[in-house]
Formats: C-alpha cells, structure tokens, sequence
C-alpha cells in the first residue's frame, strides 16, 4: 500500500500586531485549498475551534475531550482502527497548531496504520503520553533549582529538539527512532543538558523571575522551560513569556499559561472559564490551560492569580503556607533542610 501523508503546521495566530495581516484568514484559506484539491484532512491537536472544524477529523483527547492523561500518540496507537480505518484508501494531509513530540509521534503512528503497518501501544509511546501529560512522580515539594531537571530524561531532550512552530524532517526521523528504539541522538542529549543549565543559571541570577504567591509559582521567562521552573517552587504554576513568538520570525506577544502538577490543586476548568469571560479562547485540560494562542494576553498578572488563588481546592487552601525562601532553595537550604 502507499498513500500519501504530509504534517503541516498551522499557524494559530489571529492577526499580526505589527503588519495587522489576517494570518487566520490565509491559515483557513490554506485548509480549504487542501480540500479543494481532493486531500483528507486530519488534526492532531487542533485547538482552535475555527481551524477544527475545517478538518474532516480532529483527534485530540486532551484538549477537545479533556482527557489530561490520554495524548494523540497514546489514542491513535490504542484505536487507529476505529479513528483511522475509513481514511486507508485516500490522500491524507495532517495538520496541527501544536508541534510537539507527541503530534509528532501520533503523525508517525497514523501515518504507518493508513500504510498497512501493524502499530500498538509500546514503552516508548507510553513514555511519550508520560511526558507530554506530565505523568512524572507526584509533586513532594519545593526543591533547590538544580533538581527540577532531569538531564537524562530522553523523552524531555527529544520534546526539547522539536521545532515547535516548524515541522522538519530531522524532528520526524527522531521521533521515530525513538518509538522503534528508545534511543535519542547523542546530539540531542548534549544539547538537552546545556540547554537546562543554561536555565538552572538565569534562574540564579534573575533573568528568569521567579515567585511564590499564595502557594503559586509565577514565572516570567522566555524560555521553554518555565513549567519545571515553576514545579521546583509549587505544585501550580503560572507562567508568562512577554516575547512569545510563532516561529522565528513571529511578532513577540505575551502569552500565559497555567498548570498544575497533577490534578487536586486547582480547579483549571473553572479557571478557564473565568479568564475566557475576560477575554475569548482561553483553552486547555484539567492541568494545562493557555491564553489565546497568537495574540496578546490582555489580562493583568495580579487578576490571573487572583483568579487561580480563589479556585485553589479546599484541600491545597489547607495546605498553603508561607511563601518559599527562593533565596535559600537557590543554595540548597530551603524548605526541609
């Protein structure tokens, strides 16, 4: 059997600030030329509602369907069949406003199971649905900067090495190997580390701003690594990057994301709820949420976390304390030492 696959990105931006160009008009123009010409269109982790509903199938059970502990990779390895099967005989083109490693690896999955290929849910696809979710130990309380990373994680240095707002040829081989083999190039394993002590040192120094307000972590960096940043500190986590960008020539826009480490914190879908009244298309699962995707956040720091303290569930309200000594974490001396 041979059909044709592609992954596309799909830019999620709604207008550009600086040229105010219409980039969701070209990107739902893009999709409908794909149809024109005769192509299947699947999502993988399409979240913007607009840009969905254009695809003849959206698979994404964490953010459609709320499933925070069941990623696109894990799905489509578990029910290719059933999600899958009325697509063997046609043109595929898939597409994703989210490149990270599992829209990747559920790419390399569909597109094996619509060549004819025998695919299943392995230890590898399983560490992938681990990472991506976020399934690590539970949370057990601040720690000292140094020991938010894990530097032989090799399903965190292969999510590290994905283009995020770009899909390649290299990220594609990678993850492949990776699901047939459970290696990762030395490559991208050196890179991984320098990259986090890169992080562990602006942390140190006050380039990457950190906080505890209220048992939350706050963040501000423009680095990919503030949700583990923020993990070394509190169990939820809001971060803020003021220059997000969609690609490296994207226009910077200040973008905000909230999580938790495992679900019995804070209540994020009320969360979302409060903050998409203030401003549409604040979108997420159970322990991730964001603002809209390509474009400002418009709402004051202070009244997200406002927001968050007041669905705080009754029992980490309990458990809030006094603010961490960030100081003292940063030489190893803070809480439980």
């Amino acid at each position: 059997m041979n059909i044709n696959t592609e992954l596309k990105y799909i830019n999620p931006a709604m207008i550009n600030p600086v040229t105010k160009a219409n980039i969701r008009e070209g990107e739902i123009q893009k999709l409908k030329e794909l149809k024109e010409k005769g192509f299947v269109i699947i999502g993988l982790e399409m979240t913007v509602p607009a840009l969905a509903e254009l695809c003849d199938k959206n698979i994404d059970p964490q953010h459609a369907d709320g499933k925070a502990d069941k990623c696109c990779a894990k799905l489509i390895s578990k029910e290719a069949k059933d999600l899958l099967s009325d697509y063997c005989d046609k043109n595929v083109v898939f597409v994703t406003n989210r490149v990270d490693v599992d829209s990747v690896a559920a790419y390399v999955l569909a597109d094996r199971f619509l060549q004819g290929e025998k695919i299943e849910y392995t230890p590898t696809i399983a560490a992938i649905n681990a990472h991506d979710a976020f399934q690590g130990a539970k949370w057990s309380g601040a720690k000292p900067i140094e020991q938010a990373f894990n530097p032989e994680s090799k399903t965190g240095a292969l999510a590290a090495s994905i283009q995020v707002f770009k899909v390649t040829e290299e990220n594609i081989s990678d993850v492949r190997e990776f699901i047939d083999t459970g290696k990762v190039r030395d490559a991208v394993m050196d890179k991984f580390k320098s990259d986090q002590q890169k992080i562990i040192d602006k942390v140190k120094s006050g380039e990457i701003k950190t906080e505890v307000v209220d048992g939350i972590a706050y963040v501000e960096s423009t680095d990919r690594a503030a949700t583990n940043v923020g993990y070394s500190l509190a169990p939820i986590v809001v971060a803020i990057n003021p220059m997000m960008k969609l690609g490296p020539q994207g226009v910077p826009f200040r973008k905000v994301s909230i999580c938790q480490h495992e679900a019995g914190y804070v209540d994020l879908i009320a969360v979302k709820t409060a903050l998409a009244q203030k401003e549409q298309n604040w979108g997420g699962s159970p322990t991730f949420i964001g603002s809209p995707q390509g474009q400002d956040c418009t709402i004051k720091s202070e009244t997200i976390l406002e927001i968050v303290k007041t669905n705080l569930t009754p029992e980490y309200k309990k458990q809030v304390e006094e603010p961490v000594n960030i100081a003292l974490l940063m030489t190893g001396k803070g809480k439980g030492e």
